[in-house]
């Protein structure tokens, strides 16, 4: 710390300059000073004393003038400006003379501000801005919600051609209404064949969405209405897969061997679904029965009209369908239809995630401010001597409280300058994370403008808040007895030590909300890595295979899928193979039950379970236990009669108390032309829809009995080493078959359960390092205070040592002082950790939101911490020297 000047010479100083000129002209004398003190503190002692004498009489009103005028060009006559960068300079010049404090500061606040700038910059990009659309708020995508079916409110596969046509052809608040499907298709490209992910496009999506297509154009409607052989590429696809050649546009292009016309590239960062491919829909909606819903519908709003009129036009229009076919179909009755924002819909996959997550690190940003606000109280008390002269000199309080300030704010701005540049790190460390996943939005995460611009907010915020409360403490000084101490230690006024205390409960208790959410979370992940999941998902393999209907039709695809799963299990290392339209965790298609004998009720909801079709040998390959009856067997084919298996969810809900082996049903409601399937056996359920999800109804069919309309199969293979270290072999055997088919969305199940719980995995992990943050955080302020405490207590536990106490019970002392505003922040904390839980409700699994052990466990982190934190300055102050203390005045 810098000496002060010789006290004789301020004082002389003081009473010699004129009120009017006495704080610039003392100021600037500090200022110099403060400067010399860091080449040679005796040189600028003397140097001090010279210009106090060098300045008396006829000399003062000299360097008055001088001062005003070195002042006048930043101020040019406003004062408050060139006080401004006065106080600016001398802030710089504080924070290099204590360079170890102004580092941790520096840090720990950048550490805050780029947590804050990074999850930042992934809500703007992913939940606010997840789409570069003109006037989004126009743009929306039409949902139902069938209770009858049992199905909430649904925006995926959901609608049927003929409800979208009652929307584009009744609708009088929405415009450019179109529908498309999502599959996948192979291009040809220089080498084999490779399978993009494809939308089947009615009607012109560039339209709806008010953009023009890079290259070329959209389609027309002409086009759609004929079913032409169009396409347009992806920004994506173009400039990866054909090297951005823009000769293109106009060209053929050979989709599933047959050859499209390119008409035009759509505009970069229009990445719906990560569809690289659209395409006219050939098929017209006539050929679709009005309860085949596997279609999403885009639609545009029209001018001056609000999204509550549109819903209100929905509603209206599904009680007419409900009165015009509510008897043929059972599933319309209290049926409804909803319009959403397309950014709405898209972004809630991960909007409570990210929410949770930015609320987090605004309470990391609050323990940062405490924790900074407890060090500023700490230095303020050994810069009173400061404070007190400065007063002396003619500064009146506003201008201490106002130089402090700048200080705060300078410090948060460094601090804040450091935040970018991790947040910048950040960033792109989060755009590598979600370039793994397959988003439905086109969003990116990067440190934009509006970033910035929060970015900076917060600095300038953060600065205020924490260096407010110690500008006040610092700046109201006792002006006597501060300089009859002459510098040295004073015990600190019992309003600091309420202050440093409180600020201490403040920090444990945002602390203990954050190691609090972090425990549920981990808690929850724990409980969900034990459950079983109804079969054996180790050393199993899974990939896509998609067969294009121009070459395979009818029964060439069983046949196809049958030959290669024999191929496959004779592969050494393969011990079992087989096929299914999905697998637990991935699971898309639902289709109602009709059990033979059943009743039909009015109020009765039809049931609806999960349809999968699959390959003999799937039950085996998987794992799972047959209860009663008997599996798939290959007799089973077409031309036979039709055999199905349910799982132990759906013989429970849909038939208790009976036998469902010999029972009949319909897969797909009661529809008279529908076929029997003969229930031959039971089978144990698996968590079909995640580990975190109770098993959901199940029904399997045989891929030979259903026919070729199943032409995307997954491809499970049961492995007896690594599963990766089989995939060439397996590609050999595809391609032995037929070289144009690739495979792939290959990964094992092990990794799809971990990607059904990737949203889970990242705010746990997220919060967990924002709770050790805050702990660390916390554990550093009990800490710095503690010490403070016995620095300013000296005299009085050399006292009590002399007086016979013992180490043990000095410690004891420090200790259970200490730990006094930890458990009340405790207290408070878990107080505060019952509504984190109730908005992690969605995210937790097997605990409540007041989980007892979860919060005895964050409360036994954080009492530990404490302990250990405040255990050094206690075993130090039970050392102390009573002598040499109580030489100390």
């Amino acid at each position: 710390m810098t000496p002060p000047p010789p006290r004789f010479f301020q004082l002389l100083a003081h009473l010699s300059a004129a009120p009017v000129d006495r704080e610039p002209i003392l100021g600037d004398l500090q200022e110099e000073f403060e400067e010399r003190c860091d080449r040679d503190p005796a040189d600028a002692r003397r140097w001090y004393r010279r210009q106090v004498l060098g300045s008396l009489g006829p000399n003062l009103r000299r360097r008055a003038r001088l001062v005003r005028n070195r002042h006048r060009g930043h101020t040019q006559g406003d004062g408050m400006m060139g006080s401004f960068w006065q106080n600016v300079r001398y802030a710089a010049r504080a924070a290099r003379h204590d360079i170890a404090f102004t580092s941790v500061v520096i840090l720990t606040l950048g550490l805050g501000i780029g947590a804050n700038s990074t999850i930042f910059s992934a809500v703007y990009g992913l939940v606010l801005h997840p789409f570069p659309f003109p006037e989004p708020d126009r743009i929306v995508g039409v949902g139902t919600a069938f209770p009858q079916l049992g199905q909430s409110l649904r925006f995926i596969e959901h609608m049927s051609p003929a409800e979208w046509e009652d929307i584009r052809d009744q609708s009088r608040t929405l415009e450019d209404v179109v529908a498309w499907d999502m599959g996948n298709r192979q291009i040809d490209t220089e080498g084999p064949p490779q399978n993009v992910f494809t939308g089947f496009w009615w009607g012109d999506a560039l339209r709806t969405l008010g953009m023009d297509a890079h290259l070329g154009r959209g389609f027309t409607d002409e086009e759609v209405e004929r079913g032409d052989a169009v396409a347009l590429l992806s920004y994506r696809a173009w400039r990866d897969r054909f090297g951005a050649d823009s000769t293109m546009v106009g060209s053929s292009l050979l989709i599933n061997g047959n050859p499209h016309t390119l008409v035009g590239i759509l505009p970069e960062g229009v990445l719906l679904y990560g569809m690289d491919l659209w395409t006219v829909l050939p098929a017209r909606p006539s050929m679709w029965p009005r309860n085949r819903r596997q279609f999403q519908v885009l639609a545009r709003i029209r001018d001056g009209v609000t999204q509550e009129e549109v819903n209100a036009e929905l509603e209206g229009m599904a009680r007419q369908t409900e009165i015009a076919h509510g008897g043929e179909f059972e599933e319309y009755r209290g049926w409804s239809q909803v319009a959403m924002t397309w950014n709405a819909v898209n972004s809630q996959l991960f909007r409570t995630g990210l929410f949770i997550v930015m609320g987090a690190v605004g309470f990391v940003l609050l323990l940062v401010c405490a924790n900074t606000a407890n060090l500023l109280l700490a230095r303020a008390q050994k810069r009173r001597r400061e404070m007190a002269v400065r007063t002396a000199m003619g500064a009146g309080r506003g201008r201490l409280v106002s130089q402090l300030l700048t200080e705060s704010v300078l410090l948060s701005t460094l601090g804040g300058v450091l935040g970018v540049g991790l947040a910048i790190l950040g960033a792109r460390g989060v755009r590598d994370l979600l370039a793994r996943l397959s988003l439905p939005v086109a969003g990116t995460v990067e440190v934009n403008t509006p970033v910035l611009v929060v970015t900076a907010a917060v600095a300038v915020a953060a600065g205020i808040v924490f260096g407010l409360v110690p500008a006040f403490q610092a700046s109201a000084t006792e002006l006597g007895s501060t300089l009859q101490s002459e510098g040295r230690a004073s015990t600190a006024t019992a309003s600091r030590q309420r202050l440093q205390r409180s600020l201490v409960a403040l920090e444990v208790a945002l602390a203990f909300v954050l190691l609090a959410g972090g425990a549920y979370l981990v808690n929850s992940f724990v409980r969900m890595s034990r459950v079983d999941p109804g079969f054996e998902v180790d050393n199993l393999l899974t990939m896509r295979l998609t067969l294009p209907r121009e070459k395979y039709a009818g029964e060439a695809v069983p046949a196809f899928f049958q030959e290669l799963t024999d191929r496959l299990r004779a592969v050494p290392g393969i011990r079992s193979a087989a096929a299914g339209t999905q697998f637990p965790t991935v699971a898309f298609s639902f289709r109602e039950l009709w059990f033979d004998g059943r009743e039909a009720s009015a109020d009765e909801t039809l049931p609806v379970a999960l349809a999968t079709v699959v390959t003999p040998g799937y039950f085996e390959t998987l794992g799972m236990r047959l209860l009663s009856g008997r599996t798939f067997e290959t007799s089973d084919q077409a031309g036979t009669p039709r055999v199905a298996v349910l799982n132990e969810a759906a013989a429970r809900r849909y038939l208790p108390g009976e036998d469902p082996v010999g029972r009949r049903l319909k897969i797909g409601g009661p529809d008279a032309d529908a076929p029997w399937w003969e229930i031959v056996g039971v089978v144990a359920s698996t968590r079909n829809r995640g580990l975190d999800e109770n098993p959901f109804p199940e029904v399997y069919a045989v891929h030979d009995q259903v026919g070729g309309t199943q032409n995307q199969l997954f491809l499970l293979l049961r492995t007896d080493a690594d599963p990766r270290s089989l995939l060439p072999a397996v590609r050999s055997v595809v391609t032995e078959m037929d070289a144009d088919q690739p495979v792939y969305a290959i990964r094992t199940v092990n990794e799809a359960f971990a990607g059904a719980a990737s949203t889970r995995r990242a705010t746990t992990l997220l919060l967990t390092i924002f709770g050790v943050f805050a702990l660390i955080l916390a554990a550093v302020g009990i800490y710095s205070v503690v010490s403070f405490t016995v620095n300013e207590r000296t005299q009085e536990i050399g006292v009590r040592i002399a007086l016979g106490a013992e180490g043990t019970q000095v410690r004891r002392l420090v200790v259970r002082q200490a730990l006094v505003p930890v458990l009340v922040g405790a207290v408070v904390g878990a107080g505060l950790a019952v509504p984190l839980g109730m908005g992690l409700r969605g995210l937790l699994f097997g605990i409540g939101v007041a989980d007892p052990v979860t919060l005895a466990s964050a409360a036994a982190v954080l009492v530990g911490a404490a302990v250990m934190a405040s255990w050094i300055p206690a075993r130090r102050a039970s050392r102390m020297d009573p002598v040499e203390a109580l030489r100390m005045e």
